[in-house]
């Protein structure tokens, strides 16, 4: 099974908004995440979208929705915390492959390290702002039981997006 792990893009600075949960994408962050959604479509098609409810994943993985042309987008609520578990078995149960799972740092590095080696810090990752990577598993994802196939930066993202097929 694929897991694509993809950090919600640029928001609105800490403090501006009532609550965390609450801050949405800036024009900026919008901008430059359906570039780099384009350039994430031409290295893998994900078949079901899982989000964090909170609003900044939740628009970014709209717009990773309608850059694949997907049905709707499902809330996963570990996303929006360190139950890596849950979000395992939340993907696990979409019966897709892959999955793209859309939330925020330190989560989002902590999960693939939790794939990767069986242990949130068992390795330093870290996803900037619109970044993906390619988590891969031989059957149904277990911590430890993954092996990271790619992590690739936003700006990389936007390049790919650039370039011409041939």
């Amino acid at each position: 099974m694929d897991l694509l792990l993809v950090r919600h893009a640029i928001a609105v600075e800490r403090g501006t908004m009532a609550s965390d949960a609450e801050r949405p994408l800036t024009p900026e962050g919008r901008a430059r995440m359906e570039e780099a959604a384009r350039g994430l479509a031409r290295l893998i098609a994900p078949q079901a979208i899982l989000s964090s409810p909170w609003l900044r994943a939740m628009q970014t993985a709209e717009i990773l929705r309608e850059t694949y042309g997907l049905g709707r987008v499902r809330v996963c609520e570990a996303l929006a915390s360190a139950d890596y578990d849950a979000v395992i078995e939340a993907a696990a149960e979409t019966d897709a492959s892959p999955v793209a799972l859309v939330g925020h740092e330190p989560w989002m590095g902590e999960l693939l390290a939790y794939l990767v080696t069986g242990d949130p810090a068992g390795m330093a990752v870290t996803f900037k702002k619109g970044g993906a990577a390619l988590a891969r598993s031989a059957g149904e994802p277990r911590p430890g039981g993954c092996w990271l196939e790619w992590l690739i930066p936003p700006g990389v993202l936007r390049r790919v997006a650039g370039e011409r097929k041939g």
